[in-house]
């Protein structure tokens, strides 16, 4: 294997040419670069990126944990992410937690190992024990589509009981009493949890006595957003709308309604959250809450390179979401 004394000689420079190549190439003249890449090339020189690691203490690399490959909101986020470390010459490892928390700490376990430079978590449970640790020991890391507005970690997110409430909102002034909700177990998103809360204070505050049989927890997936809302719709006094905590549950009701021969929606009113691309292809178009996901991924990994370079103080930032009205909501059945 060749080292960068032989790319030295047969570039005819010193190894510290070779080196400003590698690193800061701006820094040496054309011609000089010139001669260093082509004895690389000859010399089939792979750079030690570890290597220089040990000496620098960076490896130029961050850790990405995001809950499910499978929702395309996380992935307009990650794109986000990418994005911005590329343009920053960072590489990022991504890993997915099937929202299990065993496997989130599991896998800040193994990004550290690999020597990341930080992390950027979609976590299961921003106060729970994997975050303290990552604090207290003082580790740079980035909360995204957090809910956290103030303390010792930096996050990027929504407000998510103002999306809540804004989404039973729209319901209630279309002449909704019975609203269902549909979400996410609390157990594995506070965000979850949040959009309930705005859900439940909407409703209160417009006089609406709180059910309880119209909740719903269940995972995240089409499966559990059909099999809710037949539960619901089975009901002697079932919901005329329903609001669930992501469009995939909102995809899975719409499917779950018309499996029961209802009409959308005429006989039952669905609002999404997130307005994933497919929210607005689907027949009827889904109403729902807009965040922008790619915007937060972008100023997540921003936030945690000023974190690791700068060594800057944790800073909270939450960004404006937006009801989205299309064609998957409408008045009270007559």
């Amino acid at each position: 294997m060749s080292t960068i004394l032989d790319v030295a000689k047969l570039a005819g420079v010193s190894t510290a040419t070779v080196s400003r190549v590698i690193n800061s190439p701006e820094t040496v003249r054309g011609g000089t670069r010139k001669k260093v890449t082509r004895a690389m090339k000859i010399c089939n020189y792979k750079y030690n990126a570890l290597a220089r690691g040990f000496v620098t203490k960076q490896s130029d690399t961050i850790g990405l944990i995001i809950p499910t490959i499978n929702n395309p909101v996380f992935a307009e986020s990650t794109s986000g992410v990418q994005d911005y470390a590329d343009q920053q010459k960072i590489q990022v490892i991504l890993g997915n937690t099937y929202y299990r928390n065993e496997q989130e700490e599991s896998l800040v376990q193994t990004l550290r190992e690999k020597q990341v430079d930080g992390l950027i978590i979609t976590s299961t449970n921003p106060k729970g024990a994997i975050i303290k640790t990552l604090t207290d020991e003082n580790f740079p890391f980035v909360l995204l589509y957090s809910t956290v507005k103030k303390g010792d970690a930096s996050a990027v997110g929504i407000d998510n009981y103002q999306g809540g409430y804004r989404a039973t909102d729209h319901l209630v002034k279309l002449g909704h009493e019975r609203i269902g909700m549909v979400a996410g177990s609390f157990s594995i998103s506070d965000r979850s949890f949040h959009r309930w809360h705005g859900y439940r204070q909407c409703i209160k505050d417009h006089g609406i006595a709180y059910d309880k049989d119209l909740l719903a927890q269940t995972d995240y997936s089409l499966t559990g957003g059909r099999d809710s809302v037949k539960k619901m719709l089975s009901y002697k006094k079932p919901p005329t709308a329903v609001f669930c905590s992501n469009d995939f549950l909102a995809l899975g009701a719409m499917k779950g309604a018309r499996e029961l021969g209802l009409n959308l929606p005429q006989d039952l009113s669905i609002v999404g959250f997130d307005d994933i691309p497919i929210a607005s292809y689907v027949i009827p178009e889904l109403t729902t809450i807009r965040q922008p996901a790619y915007e937060m991924g972008k100023l997540g990994a921003k936030l945690l390179l000023q974190c690791i370079r700068e060594q800057t103080k944790p800073v909270q930032l939450m960004l404006e979401s937006s009801l989205i009205i299309r064609g998957s909501t409408t008045g009270v059945p007559g």
